[in-house]
């Protein structure tokens, strides 16, 4: 692991012996005092995560906005100043390069957040069509790092170390001064919880983490509780959930996309839908853990696949995210697992659980 890249928790990780691995080239915690302890943090109070190692990437200049708007799916344009949006950046088939968040300063001035697999080949996709517009696309991933303080208590908590008069509102930001350095404060996050993510230096992130941990008992979370509590957010991971071979449409984010305006692709490449992702749940009753790849059937006919799937404490029973037929009939989705058969349900909607605004259980 000596080649792998350092988030800006690593040595707080090695002194709180918390168990690392290899994700996307960084040296990343999966957990400190165990995944389900995190995840139950997380819903009932707050955590901190160190996700320093998303892609990060400023791209500014005179055409910003508009080469934004051209070649990412939502409605850039429409976006007002300090506010942020979810979308998808999409090859020429309208496969998904990449889903990101991006926060507008301006309209010359505009933050991207990519996953970290996908930094580099979004940076690369940008320059590709970069072309004559008058934009810099700078790579910020060093310089800017980033954690994310999530939760129902996060807001309590992080307000008066910032400062903060009122919580912010979801997904706008704030730039303040925080002992005369630039902090951007942000009301995103991928856990399903209120929260905040804090984008700064390393120095001025590593004296909030340290305070929020030593000073303020809140508990830091690694990958595996991220990951339990995307999924039951119904959230999408890149490479499991949506990939290249994924349209938004077929992804089930086709609310991502603002047919209206001029468009880099085709809408009858945007909008295929050869499959559709679902959400599927087990009764209580049946004790299993869906796996990706785990093949789903409905009258002994092959019908699709599971892309994400854990337990979820909250609602008691196995959830999953799955890639299904189109054409489907109304006969039960069976999942077969160690010799034994398995009965799930399609959800109206891709998410189990969410308390952002108000505590919602989707069943």
């Amino acid at each position: 692991m000596s080649n792998l890249r350092l988030p800006l928790s690593h040595d707080y990780n090695l002194g709180a012996q918390a168990q690392l691995t290899d994700f996307c080239g960084w040296n990343m915690p999966v957990s400190y005092q165990g995944i389900l302890d995190e995840y139950k943090e997380c819903r009932e109070n707050a955590v901190i995560f160190d996700v320093s190692h998303m892609g990060r990437i400023l791209i500014e200049g005179k055409d910003a906005l508009k080469f934004l708007d051209f070649h990412t799916t939502n409605k850039i344009s429409k976006l007002k100043n300090m506010k942020a949006i979810y979308t998808l950046l999409l090859n020429e088939e309208a496969g998904i390069i990449d889903d990101l968040i991006i926060y507008k300063f301006n309209e010359a001035k505009l933050l991207v957040i990519s996953n970290a697999a996908n930094h580099d080949k979004v940076i690369a996709n940008f320059n590709a069509r970069k072309n004559n517009q008058e934009i810099k696309i700078i790579d910020l991933q060093e310089e800017l790092l980033q954690i994310a303080v999530q939760g129902p208590s996060a807001k309590s908590i992080v307000n008066p170390l910032l400062d903060l008069g009122e919580d912010i509102n979801y997904f706008n930001f704030e730039e303040i001064d925080f002992y005369g350095e630039k902090l951007i404060v942000a009301a995103t996050g991928y856990t399903g919880e209120a929260g905040y993510e804090l984008y700064a230096s390393k120095a001025v992130l590593l004296d909030i983490w340290n305070e929020l941990t030593s000073e303020r008992g809140v508990q830091p979370a690694g990958l595996g509780a991220r990951d339990l509590l995307r999924l039951e957010a119904g959230y999408c991971l890149h490479g499991n959930d949506i990939d290249k071979n994924s349209s938004p449409t077929e992804a089930n984010l086709g609310w991502n996309l603002d047919t209206e305006k001029a468009f880099s692709i085709g809408l009858e490449k945007l909008t295929r839908k050869n499959k559709e992702l679902k959400a599927l749940i087990f009764p209580k009753t049946q004790k299993l853990i869906p796996r990706n790849g785990m093949e789903l059937f409905q009258g002994g006919e092959s019908i699709g696949k599971i892309t994400s799937g854990a337990y979820s404490p909250i609602l008691d029973r196995a959830i999953a995210l799955a890639y299904l037929k189109t054409d489907l009939g109304d006969e039960e989705i069976m999942l077969k697992q160690r010799n034994k058969i398995f009965k799930a349900k399609v959800l109206q909607e891709n998410w189990f659980y969410r308390n952002i605004k108000e505590k919602m259980i989707q069943e």
